[in-house]
This record gives C-alpha cells, structure tokens and sequence, in this order.
C-alpha cells in the first residue's frame, strides 16, 4: 500500500490535510494534474488500485453510497491509500430534473453510506453527468462540499480502448487538468499504467483534488472547480 494508517481498532484513521498537501500554502511543483475515478467502487476497482499502488499514485475516487457499502474493501483501501474520496449520490441521477428534496437526499444518503465505511463524511461531489444548477450547487454547499467536475474527459464509458482512452487524455493535457476516468469499465484500468508513465515523463506530478488546490487557499464548500491553478 501506499500509506498505512489505522486507529488500532479496525478502522483506519483520517489522513490529515497535511498529510494529503491539501493545507493552504503548501508549495507544490508546478506541473501537477489529478486522475479522478467515477461510479465505483466495482469489480474493477480491486485491479485499478493495484496499478496505483505499483505506480505510487495517488487519485480522487467519487463514490456510489451503495456501491462503496457493497464494496467496502476497496473503499478502505482507497482512504488507506490517502487517495481523496468524494460523493457521486445514491442511484445517478441527473440532479437538474429533480426538486431540491431530492438532490439533498441523493447527496447526504451517499455521504452517510461513505462515512459509513471510511468515518468522516467527504467533502468532494461530483455530480453525475455532470449536470449542476444553482440549485445544486447550494446543496452541495449546505453538505459542505465542493463541486469538482473535469477537463479532460476522454470519453471511456464510449471509446473503450486503452489506446483511445490514453490518446484522448494526452493529447489536450495541461497542468492544472482533473482527468474524468472511470473504474466502472475493464478496459479503462489497462489505459492506466501508460496514461501515467507518459505523464511523468513530460514532467507532470499526479496529485489529488485536494492537493491540486493546495496552493490556492483549498476547496471551499459550494464552489465549483473545473481545473486546478496553472502555473
């Protein structure tokens, strides 16, 4: 594993904002990008950490409360890992086309099925499909979060090659970029190891959401963020 950090008493302790760089001020190199991971954790997610863990790469993983119930394994392995974990609600919802009672439930069940495995409830959200309003966004201010979307998406619930999914991060990658993954897919985990071995090479520093926003004050509740600072 990548870090270990556990209580003694079964469940594994919070890694502190220090410890994943996501306290204000924190000097960071200035080509950093962070690999994010939506709708798991699922049968594949066990391989996909396994890549991360060999690599010693860190990423931002935005749960199903469900799935991250009937997965909770890989859950702990992830919050073991310091990898940063968010919310991605209960069922997948398009949250736009639901009334406010709805999108707060979908949030805060997802939140509590999370805290449930890993103790304190997370502070990310990302909404499925991407589809956020202001409505939304104030929810998920209420639920102390942040609204983390992307950019870039290579599209890997459509172009299922490692090669395409691979091509498709590479070629418009910048510093500052939240790369949209998916560990719902078997041939999303292959495009991995090359995706980060290309990116180290040319200089990039894979970091977490949290890390990525490190040297500008943090995420703050509410907010959202499509791409990290440039340098």
């Amino acid at each position: 594993m990548r870090t270990q950090r556990d209580n003694g008493v079964g469940r594994p302790t919070a890694p502190t904002a220090h410890a994943l760089g996501a306290h204000p001020g924190r000097q960071l190199p200035e080509k950093c990008v962070a690999l994010t991971f939506d709708d798991g954790p699922t049968r594949y997610t066990a391989a996909l950490l396994d890549i991360l863990e060999r690599s010693h790469t860190r990423a931002t993983f935005f749960l199903i409360g469900p799935h991250a119930r009937r997965h909770r394994a890989d859950v702990l392995r992830e919050y073991r890992d310091g990898d940063a974990i968010g919310d991605h609600t209960v069922t997948h919802p398009h949250l736009t086309l639901l009334p406010r009672s709805r999108i707060a439930l979908q949030i805060d069940s997802a939140a509590q099925q999370i805290a449930w495995v890993t103790g304190p409830r997370p502070a990310l959200f990302r909404p499925p499909f991407g589809a956020s309003d202001a409505r939304v966004q104030e929810v998920v201010g209420t639920a102390r979060m942040a609204v983390v979307m992307w950019s870039p998406s290579p599209q890997d619930w459509k172009h299922h090659g490692p090669t395409s999914i691979d091509r498709a991060v590479l070629a418009p990658v910048q510093p500052g970029a939240i790369i949209l993954l998916h560990d719902r897919y078997a041939t999303t985990p292959p495009a991995v190891p090359r995706l980060i071995d290309v990116l180290r090479s040319r200089g990039y520093h894979l970091v977490t959401v949290p890390e990525l926003f490190a040297t500008s004050g943090g995420l703050r509740s509410g907010i959202v963020y499509h791409r990290g600072p440039s340098p």
